[in-house]
């Protein structure tokens, strides 16, 4: 999903300060990806994963559901939700956002694995 030229710019600086856990510096990067291109679903992904990395939940949760509001059919946003949920104690709303994810690609082997441990 290749966006705005300026924005991925950020997204890979962001994903190098993901690589080296510096998840604040990462977030720093995802957030001005977004400010340049709000419609790019992997940002939000990417960011829920830095705010999940730092036990953010709350964070990573909402920035999972922005990533699949923006785009439905992105298999991640449903994982990194149903993770957030899972560790915040809302396995229902979890199992819930996996069955969501199952609809649109039902052979996904991540889903399947978090569906068995929900």
């Amino acid at each position: 999903m290749p966006g705005i030229p300026e924005a991925e710019a950020k997204k890979d600086l962001g994903n190098k300060a993901f690589a080296a856990k510096d998840y604040d510096e990462a977030i720093k990067y995802y957030t001005a990806a977004i400010s340049i291109d709000s419609k790019n679903c992997v940002y939000y992904s990417n960011r829920s994963a830095c705010h999940g990395g730092k036990g953010d939940w709350e964070k990573a949760a909402n920035d999972a559901k922005e990533c699949i509001k923006v785009n439905p059919e992105f298999i991640k946003g449903y994982y990194r939700l149903a993770n957030a949920q899972s560790e915040l104690n809302q396995f229902d709303a979890a199992l819930a956002t996996v069955k969501q994810g199952m609809a649109v690609d039902s052979n996904n082997s991540q889903l399947q694995k978090q569906m068995r441990q929900i």
